[in-house]
């Protein structure tokens, strides 16, 4: 089925996205770098196959969004996330956040309510970072080693009531294990919780295999982790 591409104006800039027609149940959000919404082109088909419709946009600074990253921050993620929510008017909520994204997605869960909330190799930011324009300050604060430690993200991962995918890959160079086993340990109080350790995967390459693909997969959309 084609997708159908929308645009939202947001402050100064156009956002660029597109869903699935018909009821769109699933945000789907890149992380940073040189990342865009076209990284998940095959996870949005597979999802589509199993019945699962989704959107997907560019943040500011990114794929066909374009603007500068310097313009944005965390926090503006946020602002930008929530705004394409309440555009598309998404009928029910699962927010699937890709490193930088997961974040944004776990703080989204204070601002609406989120049925499944699915973390890919998560980053997460100490709240000193939140405001701070992306650049050379930005990358400062949160190279210091340990900087995630006092995140926001795990206080409000402990309010979280819904179900809650976390997958990682066992030899990320990026999001260290001990990040990725806290988050799985603040999620105390939600519906279901699983973590997915994904052998032999990087932080660039999470589905080093199609069996690591569609296990992950028959996660998300409610089968027995593999």
């Amino acid at each position: 089925m084609m997708l159908s591409p929308f645009e939202l104006s947001f402050q100064e800039h156009v956002l660029k996205g597109d869903c699935y027609p018909d009821s769109c149940d699933t945000l789907v959000m890149h992380g940073a770098g040189q990342s865009s919404r076209a990284r998940f082109v095959k996870l949005r088909q597979a999802l589509f196959s199993r019945g699962v419709s989704s959107a997907a946009f560019d943040f500011m600074g990114h794929g066909e969004t374009g603007g500068q990253l310097s313009e944005s921050s965390l926090a503006h993620r946020e602002a930008q996330a929530l705004a394409v929510i309440k555009t598309i008017n998404m009928k029910s909520t699962r927010l699937i956040g890709s490193s930088m994204s997961a974040y944004t997605a776990i703080k989204l869960t204070a601002l609406i309510e989120v049925q499944q909330l699915v973390l890919l190799v998560p980053g997460i930011y100490t709240p000193a970072a939140r405001n701070v324009r992306f650049g050379p300050v930005f990358s400062n604060i949160i190279r210091v080693e340990n900087s995630w430690y006092d995140s926001d993200a795990f206080d409000t991962l402990q309010q979280f009531k819904g179900d809650i995918v976390i997958v990682a890959a066992e030899q990320d160079q990026v999001i260290p294990l001990p990040l990725v086993e806290r988050l799985y340990a603040a999620a105390s109080q939600a519906q279901s919780r699983v973590l997915s350790i994904i052998p032999n995967a990087s932080h660039l390459n999470l589905f080093p295999t199609q069996q690591d693909f569609e296990q992950t997969l028959d996660v998300i959309c409610g089968g027995k982790e593999g």
